[in-house]
């Protein structure tokens, strides 16, 4: 097993809900600290401003949003999977979650306001310090996808917003019966989001939005998707197949990857993914052969946990930095492919 140590901006976790859930620990996900002292320097370090070293633009990049308090967040980018703190970008409100297209663009949805009832969310290029777009969504948000089909952004949360060719306002769609976690597009348009329906407080289901439809239909499976008070099950397409996770408490997380014909999931594979605590927060990422998550480690130390997926099992990498360090909000986190030189 490898085991790669973060830099400055390391952090505990605390994953945030929408306005169904309580904090608990993300992300989506990913990181961890050594003491207050270092993490004080690191928030120091990015009040200065964004900031990224050169060679980041030709790396594959890890993002991971937190937030310091109920009203200021960064997001500390890594070399990926090496775990070297290569750039910090800041000036915005507590972060959510995080999505990247096959352009290396970078999607992260934030509060826009310190009353948390509306979103806003922010597009930056890879290795980027500046914005190169910012997006306004007028509910409480959590996860976003990019359709690979058209490049429209989908942001989910009290409703889900579609941002056409990710720019512009939304056109939004509602629904009286659920409120959405995570989602994802697959390959033909379709909006997959996993989303709570008030009937069971630890289970969650998964809803597709059809391409060019204005409807959420339910789609039955053959497997519970359980959300435990430190993450809700992420959805993600894989390149072939649909993805999604369940976490009971304190077990290993779950990953299905699932059959859907018509409005029924099958599942064609399961893999546990499990870690010397299985307590773990945030949203999962899944980059190629591997699925990245985020968790306690030994002595309750925070790490990133790097699975072989779809196998999974025990981690084949560990990402942490040992030491105790005061909890922060991690809500996001995403993978970001390198330029070619």
């Amino acid at each position: 097993m490898r085991i790669y140590h973060f830099g400055l901006c390391a952090v505990s976790l605390c994953i945030g809900a929408i306005t169904f859930s309580a904090c608990g620990s993300s992300a989506t996900s990913v990181v961890a600290g050594r003491s207050s002292a270092i993490l004080t320097r690191a928030l120091a370090h990015s009040a200065r401003g964004s900031w990224m070293l050169p060679e980041a633009k030709h790396e594959d990049l890890l993002y991971v949003a937190a937030s310091p308090d109920e009203q200021h967040g960064i997001v500390c980018v890594y070399s990926y999977p090496q775990g070297r703190l290569v750039g910090t970008l800041t000036g915005f409100a507590v972060p959510r979650g995080e999505c990247a297209d096959s352009a290396g663009n970078v999607f992260i949805v934030t509060y826009a306001n310190e009353s948390m009832s509306s979103s806003t969310i922010y597009q930056y290029a890879h290795g980027g310090t500046n914005p190169t777009a910012t997006l306004s969504d007028p509910n409480t948000a959590l996860g976003c996808a990019v359709d690979p089909t058209t490049g429209n952004l989908a942001v989910s949360g009290d409703g889900v917003a579609i941002f056409k060719n990710a720019s512009g306002s939304p056109t939004m769609y509602y629904s009286s019966e659920y409120r959405f976690a995570y989602c994802s597009y697959a390959d033909r348009g379709n909006l997959y989001l996993t989303a709570a329906n008030g009937q069971y407080a630890d289970q969650l289901v998964l809803v597709r939005l059809a391409s060019g439809g204005s409807d959420f239909e339910q789609i039955t499976l053959n497997a519970k998707l359980y959300s435990s008070s430190d993450i809700w099950p992420t959805v993600q397409w894989d390149g072939k197949q649909m993805a999604v996770t369940s976490d009971p408490y304190r077990k290993p997380i779950t990953l299905y990857r699932l059959r859907i014909t018509g409005s029924s999931g099958v599942v064609r594979h399961s893999a546990a993914l499990s870690s010397r605590t299985n307590n773990y927060s945030g949203e999962l990422w899944i980059q190629g052969k591997s699925v990245v998550g985020v968790g306690s480690a030994r002595h309750h130390y925070q790490a990133a946990f790097v699975w072989p997926y779809p196998k999974g099992g025990v981690p084949g990498r560990t990402i942490e930095r040992l030491g105790k360090t005061r909890f922060l909000a991690v809500s996001g986190v995403a993978v970001s492919v390198g330029q070619v030189r």
